[in-house]
């Protein structure tokens, strides 16, 4: 179904490029997987000779932003891993397991 903006029908184009840029604001508020999604569908279109600038620029910043925040996400898990026994009651507080034993 194609949609209505203030000029008429919006064209394919216009309608990739929409939906393009609305995956990748719904991944701001910290939701990579959107983000990877936006990347997985559209790589294709972003990546041919006669790309359109706008989707391939979205797709890439969502591709970019998944990453960071991946990373960001590795780093936490390898401190919190190694880490935890040292924090005390707060490395507790902060699980949803608690392991037993000594660390």
């Amino acid at each position: 179904s194609s949609g209505i903006n203030a000029e008429g029908p919006l064209r394919p184009g216009e309608e990739k490029v929409n939906i393009c840029r609305k995956y990748f604001l719904a991944g701001i508020p910290l939701l990579p997987w959107v983000w990877i999604i936006n990347v997985l569908w559209f790589w294709r279109e972003a990546t041919k000779v006669d790309h359109i600038p706008q989707v391939r620029r979205y797709t890439i910043l969502s591709g970019i932003g998944a990453l960071i925040y991946l990373a960001a996400l590795g780093v936490w898990v390898g401190v919190y891993q190694s880490q935890r026994a040292s924090w005390g009651a707060l490395g507790d507080s902060i699980s949803l397991h608690v392991p037993y034993g000594e660390p």
